[in-house]
């Protein structure tokens, strides 16, 4: 872990507005357990049109959820590279539907 500085132009809880060091672009700040509810909700949608497997719709979902549980698994993957407590699990992942994508 390092520190540094950064700019920060709002403050508020899951939604902070800052801008990292030697970036032009500001970030947007989510906690990692509303980044994990999330998921959770989006995988509730995803699992609502599993029977529409070749609609435009489905990918799209599906597309979305692997995107988000891309950056949930990396949020976990350094929360346990540095020895952090996590109060949450993955328990439904994209993987699961990747056959209904073939």
């Amino acid at each position: 872990m390092k520190q540094e500085q950064i700019e920060i132009y709002s403050e508020l809880v899951d939604n902070a507005v800052v801008r990292m060091p030697q970036r032009n672009t500001l970030g947007s700040v989510m906690q990692g357990d509303t980044l994990f509810l999330l998921h959770a909700d989006l995988m509730d949608i995803l699992e609502s049109h599993k029977h529409e497997p070749h609609s435009e719709l489905f990918y799209r979902i599906y597309m979305l959820a692997k995107s988000l549980e891309e950056r949930l698994n990396h949020y976990i993957a350094v929360c346990k590279e540095h020895d952090v407590r996590l109060s949450f699990s993955i328990e439904f992942s994209v993987e699961d539907y990747e056959s209904l994508m073939d």
